[in-house]
């Protein structure tokens, strides 16, 4: 029988009235200055919007974020919170954010029709096959909220309309016992 030792614990979300909340984030969005760099084939804001989203989505995505640590079985907050916006023929490339904890992905402006879902790449071979597993995130549309770890690499496949694509993203750190503090004074 199979008797599976670990798991890749992934979370998805449907954001409430979000409809109503799309408009207010978009506001907000749209005052930030993107810039795209050298090393960048997409916009971001993520070196210029000075973190303003982190206390925003923690309100915001309140309902979620609630629902993600009862069913993660952590506390954790946002500690950084970015949004990329995806051109014609922009990508991103495979990356991850860090060792632990999780990251996030609100799909902002995003069609499925024409729009593919961030992928993400397994973190072990196929024992059977010994290739490499990627799978996207099922059923994403424009409302959607998904949560993987941060270790998880990571990529998003060249956007090949003219319809842009945007997304937020954010890291979510957890509470660490006290015994196994980052404070060195505790």
């Amino acid at each position: 029988m199979k008797a599976s030792l670990f798991e890749y614990p992934s979370f998805q979300y449907n954001v409430k009235d979000w409809e109503f909340k799309k408009k207010g984030l978009l506001n907000r969005v749209n005052k930030q200055k993107f810039i795209r760099t050298e090393l960048q084939t997409f916009e971001t804001d993520r070196q210029t919007n000075n973190k303003v989203y982190v206390r925003f989505l923690e309100e915001f995505l309140r309902f979620e974020l609630d629902t993600f640590c009862q069913e993660a079985e952590v506390t954790c907050s946002i500690t950084d919170a970015w949004c990329v916006r995806y051109q014609k023929g922009d990508y991103q490339s495979i990356h991850n954010h860090r060792g632990w904890g999780y990251s996030a992905i609100l799909y902002v402006e995003f069609d499925p029709r024409v729009h593919s879902a961030t992928c993400f790449m397994s973190p072990w071979q196929d024992p059977r096959t010994d290739r490499t597993v990627l799978a996207f995130p099922k059923n994403i549309k424009e409302g959607s909220l998904f949560i993987a770890p941060s270790f998880g690499h990571h990529f998003v496949n060249p956007n090949t309309t003219r319809k842009q694509r945007t997304v937020i993203v954010f890291d979510l750190l957890p509470e660490l016992p006290s015994h196994q503090s980052l404070n060195k004074n505790v």
